[in-house]
């Protein structure tokens, strides 16, 4: 990884260069969506990727006009077409320009005649915008487009790194590892980088738990039958109703990744019947969806702790 790769989180980085860092990454993000959406086939899909493709490259194209101040700000506004024009006449060269235009009018094409794209056509453009995207990142920004990991935006240090060793087992083509490296990195954030479960128990008491219900799973309920021979059973009995609480509640933290969550454990649950190609299309899958989960607790401020250990 280049130098200011690995520095992004360090004070001496200059602001304007974490945020040059922040869109690219995001810019890539939001190419590898779309090569998600690729991989679906669907009608819907087919038509979100192209969408994808088109979007991360004029991310791209915003973050070069910044940098060499075609425009004042990623704020104003440019066309597609024009804002690429003007970049070169600034003399910086621009990688298939050809193609990339003409998946500006496919994209116009399916935002504004609901033209759905062929499996073939989506295929075509994928490689092209990564092309693009590795040729400009090289030449204009000189990072690899590889370098450019998701994780690096994480700030929690323990999960990031977790979360690293996924991308860089995905990028040596270690797909069931970097599988392994997102659930150990969720699992990090989720039970020991954060308290979910301790925040959700705090959201069952304040939401609808009923008074039969904080009874029993308190811990006077089960020291009353402490000479009891069924104490055992009731203790257990009471640690389990108490964790099927907060188990509920703890879904309410994935928002919209609700849905998402259920099919990434059903992908790892099946992992050896996986082709090779199923298998980096679930690693691409376990990526990406981590990521954005993480981002989210970001966002959540769940990774902020009070001095006493407890999560705000």
């Amino acid at each position: 990884m280049l130098p200011w790769v690995i520095s992004m989180s360090s004070n001496n980085m200059s602001k304007k260069k974490k945020l040059e860092f922040r869109r690219l990454v995001l810019a890539k993000k939001l190419f590898l969506h779309g090569c998600r959406h690729a991989s679906n086939k669907d009608s819907i899909s087919r038509m979100l990727a192209i969408h994808h493709f088109d979007n991360s490259v004029e991310m791209v194209l915003k973050c070069i006009a910044t940098k060499y101040e075609v425009v004042s700000s990623s704020k104003e506004e440019f066309r597609f077409k024009d804002l690429s024009n003007e970049i070169i006449r600034k003399g910086l060269r621009l990688p298939l320009k050809t193609q990339m235009f003409a998946l500006h009018d496919v994209r116009n094409l399916v935002q504004h005649q609901g033209d759905i794209p062929s499996i073939e056509t989506v295929v075509k453009y994928k490689g092209y915008t990564q092309d693009f995207f590795e040729t400009v990142t090289n030449e204009i920004f000189s990072v690899s487009f590889k370098d450019l990991y998701l994780f690096e935006l994480i700030e929690n240090e323990k999960v990031r790194e977790e979360s690293l060793k996924a991308e860089k087992a995905f990028g040596k083509g270690e797909y069931i590892q970097s599988i392994e490296f997102c659930d150990e990195a969720l699992r990090l954030a989720m039970f020991k980088e954060t308290d979910i479960f301790y925040l959700a128990g705090k959201l069952t008491g304040l939401f609808g738990a009923s008074d039969e219900f904080k009874l029993v799973i308190n811990k006077d309920y089960t020291d009353k039958y402490k000479d009891k021979d069924f104490y055992e059973p009731v203790r257990e009995l009471s640690r389990a109703v108490a964790q099927l609480g907060r188990a509920a509640t703890t879904m309410q933290f994935l928002g919209d990744y609700r849905s998402e969550f259920l099919e990434y454990f059903q992908k790892i649950d099946r992992l050896d019947d996986l082709s090779d190609k199923e298998l980096k299309d679930c690693a691409e899958f376990s990526l990406e969806f981590s990521f954005s989960l993480l981002l989210k607790m970001q966002e959540d401020k769940l990774f902020e702790k009070e001095k006493n250990g407890d999560i705000l």
